[in-house]
């Protein structure tokens, strides 16, 4: 008694510290800056009452302008020339030699002019822009010579272009003989100008992030106790910018120890709140997973995962569009079932959305195609499946988008369709779910629709063997899950386990076939020649052989208890009764005729205990009518229940009569009487003859 109360106590004290250990992992990955209060949206009415400002703050400038103003910046900043006087001089003396052949005493005062003109331009500066920069856009340079950088005006300087046009319109308007002007520029006037202001481009462009780093965030100021939007009023861009202003503001004064001790104080309050809502329902809906050490950790760390996937959003920079909230939550609907998924993605999206942008879209989002992807994969049981669910998730993430889109910008612009990628990269990487499923399956021993669906297989290794060397109760075990489904189907369950089981429930029959009846054929019985007692040790051993072929197998544990309790604590009747008829005075040990259970503590094994031996009775009724048919279920099932076969079952009253009425319904259609045809006249003379 000590014993289970200690233990009660470290259950406990374990199931308290995983919730205490997943909330301040949630308290770390959340952000660590306090959430703004307001919700709001661009084109949507105020919904709160008058806001005033709660004290100064600037106006920031929102991220296009501060964009667009680098774009500027970087344009129209004066690139960085170093002056090379060397290039000019040598220049400058290579086009006076190729003028020398033209000097005579008549020209010699025009060649000077012109050889002034290029002196004139290397002067005051000859370059060539990069591409980057538009001529049209600058209004000034830098010239940097002997180490000192002057700003020179742009129009004060000669680019190629500019130089060459003023060097022919020197050449043509120098008085010269025509023949003279026209050898002069045949001379190919560019290879006399070279660039002597050389663009820098290193310290043009670390110049230019010297300026940017000093940029104002700012422009204007908000005064405490200025209305900065009134109840109802239509949020506009400029309100945006006001309130995004307000909300950077805010979360920047929460720098200080307390506050911030305060928001992680918060921050653990709503994840201790969230866990406990959880545990409720985890704790009056699935008490017994509740009570599994193996089936509570799973689903809490799941929970926590959950939080992972959005704590990479937050911290990456990563687009919570593009991050599968979705992923876990899947995976626990086909593992466990839907009811504890959704539980699952209520309180991990609204949790998410917290510090999601937009949070309300999000948590909408989130929640639409969560329940969605979770009642089109009710029962996984092929891939195809699993494919269709995740185009429905990705059409609902869409729609809700576009409706959030639409009703608060009024159109979809170039940036929205961005997300849509990362919504398919979302639905991308949910597909992931189906290889990782079986990973949990054989760390955690569930066992998913898709492994019960190939365990049913007719061609299992297992049910091959039973088919060849027990065919009698291959057949048995085929009608035992034809009644155990139908009665799954009527009072709820999973009916693809139960199927499975029972095809698998007698598989140990096949070690000694020949001493079940439903193999026995000729009138052969080898338990003619067999003590009673050494008769139900074969009978009984059939479910300890049965959870040796399991394990031999690799069947899954939810299998082996199908095995395991298909008799429970029950005793083999006939040969129990024989002893007792053969020897009245003999002390009989009970135990040699009992099987050893445990008894049924599923209702899907429950119903095949039903099934198996309603199954096995009524092969040995001599009329197979209905009413025959009633007496023989009631009586077989009354005894189990009297027995106390499903005292640990999760099942009713109701839920036992709904089973009766379906083992009724099917055996009295299996047996139903035929019809006797009437005979031809000549035949009946024939048969009187």
């Amino acid at each position: 008694m000590f014993g289970k109360k200690l233990k009660r106590h470290l259950n406990t004290f374990l199931r308290l510290g995983i919730i205490f250990f997943i909330s301040i992992v949630i308290v770390y990955l959340f952000p660590k800056v306090g959430n703004f209060q307001y919700e709001y949206q661009k084109g949507m009415p105020w919904r709160y009452e008058t806001l005033t400002a709660p004290f100064d703050f600037p106006i920031y400038k929102t991220d296009e302008e501060l964009q667009e103003e680098r774009k500027q910046i970087a344009e129209e900043y004066p690139p960085i020339f170093n002056r090379n006087d060397q290039i000019a001089i040598f220049q400058t003396e290579k086009f006076k030699t190729a003028l020398h052949p033209f000097e005579t005493a008549s020209t010699q005062a025009a060649l000077s002019r012109i050889v002034g003109r290029l002196e004139e331009i290397y002067q005051a500066g000859l370059l060539q822009l990069p591409e980057r920069w538009d001529p049209l856009n600058i209004q000034s340079i830098k010239v940097v010579e002997n180490k000192i950088a002057q700003t020179v005006e742009f129009s004060d300087v000669y680019p190629l272009k500019t130089a060459y046009a003023t060097l022919v319109e020197e050449i043509n308007e120098s008085g010269l003989p025509k023949s003279v002007r026209e050898k002069i520029l045949s001379l190919n006037l560019n290879n006399y100008l070279l660039p002597n202001l050389e663009f820098d481009l290193a310290k043009t462009t670390q110049d230019q992030l010297n300026h940017l780093k000093h940029i104002s965030l700012t422009q204007g100021m908000v005064r405490q106790g200025d209305i900065i939007i009134s109840e109802r009023e239509l949020v506009t861009a400029e309100k945006i910018k006001l309130l995004n202003s307000l909300k950077n503001e805010y979360q920047n004064n929460l720098g200080s120890t307390e506050t911030y001790m305060r928001t992680i104080g918060g921050q653990f309050l709503l994840a201790i709140v969230a866990l406990m809502v959880f545990s409720t329902f985890f704790y009056y809906s699935k008490r017994k997973m509740f009570y599994s050490n193996r089936e509570f950790i799973f689903l809490y760390s799941l929970f926590l995962a959950t939080l992972a996937l959005g704590g990479i959003g937050y911290n990456q920079d990563i687009s919570l569009y593009a991050i599968p909230v979705l992923f876990f939550v899947i995976i626990v609907n086909i593992l466990i079932d839907s009811q504890t998924a959704l539980f699952l993605l209520l309180n991990t999206s609204l949790l998410i959305a917290c510090y999601a942008p937009n949070s309300y879209m999000f948590a909408f989002m989130q929640i639409a195609a969560g329940i969605v992807s979770i009642f089109s994969l009710n029962h996984l049981q092929r891939r195809g499946q699993l494919i269709l669910s995740i185009l429905l998730v990705f059409a609902t993430y869409s729609l809700v988008y576009i409706a959030f889109i639409l009703s608060q910008e009024g159109e979809i612009r170039a940036p929205h369709l961005l997300v849509f990628l990362w919504l398919f990269v979302n639905c991308l990487l949910l597909t992931l779910t189906y290889p990782v499923i079986y990973i949990f399956e054989k760390v955690f021993g569930y066992t998913s629709d898709i492994t019960l669906l190939e365990l049913s297989n007719p061609n299992h290794p297992a049910l091959r063997s039973l088919t060849q060397k027990a065919p009698g109760t291959f057949q048995h075990s085929l009608m035992v899950a034809n009644l155990a489904e139908e009665a799954i189907y009527r009072i709820g369950g999973n009916p693809l386990l139960v199927r499975t089981g029972a095809l698998y429930h007698d598989i140990g029959k096949t070690y000694d076939p020949i001493f079940f009846i439903e193999n026995q054929s000729g009138g052969m019985n080898p338990h003619n020649k067999c003590d009673f007692d050494e008769s139900a040790k074969r009978i009984i051993d059939h479910v300890t052989q049965g959870i040796e072929l399991a394990k031999k197998y690799n069947l899954p544990e939810n299998i082996v208890n199908f095995i395991r309790t298909h008799h429970g604590k029950s005793k083999v009747r006939y040969f129990y009764n024989s002893f007792k008829n053969k020897y009245p005075d003999r002390e009989i040990d009970e135990s040699l005729f009992t099987y050893n259970g445990p008894d049924p503590v599923s209702r899907e094994c429950a119903v095949v205990m039903m099934a198996d031996a309603v199954e096995a009775a009524s092969r040995a009724l001599a009329e197979k009518t209905e009413e025959n048919i009633t007496k023989l279920v009631n009586e077989i099932i009354d005894n189990q229940l009297q027995e106390g076969r499903f005292s640990n079952a999760d099942l009713t009253l109701k839920d036992i009569a709904t089973t009766k009425s379906a083992f009724i319904d099917m055996l009295t259609s299996i047996y139903h009487s035929r019809i006797a045809y009437p005979k031809l006249k000549n035949e009946t003379e024939d048969n009187q003859h």
